[in-house]
């Protein structure tokens, strides 16, 4: 199956937050990137809702949030990094997207937030 990819500046974000594509709900991906080129954002998206993975680096290429959407509803593991590679927060869903777990770090890895959802 062929993925179709288009900038951010190619879509359109609708009121109720779905995203059109030459005034279609877009169903492929979405890159966002840095002035030098280099992707700095992908999000998937099917029939104009965010659905599949996501991921973001900062503009120098470090990983920066990365995880999965399912029709608009966070699930399973979101993880976002400092610029220096350390992990900054995690968030774990359950399949229907409620938050069951959120870990913060501070940049020098100390646990700042540890709460457990269920």
């Amino acid at each position: 199956m062929i993925t179709m990819r288009v900038g951010f500046d190619e879509v359109d974000i609708q009121d109720d937050l779905r995203v059109t594509h030459q005034g279609v709900p877009f169903t492929g991906e979405v890159v966002e990137h840095a002035p030098d080129g280099r992707i700095v954002a992908l999000t998937t998206y099917f029939d104009g809702m965010e659905d599949g993975p996501y991921a973001e680096w900062y503009p120098t290429g470090e990983p920066k949030a990365a995880g999965t959407v399912r029709y608009g509803t966070a699930v399973g593991v979101h993880e976002s990094w400092h610029r220096d590679g350390g992990l900054a927060g995690r968030d774990e869903f359950d399949d229907a997207g409620r938050l069951l777990r959120r870990l913060r770090w501070a940049a020098d890895g100390t646990v700042i937030d540890d709460r457990d959802k269920t």
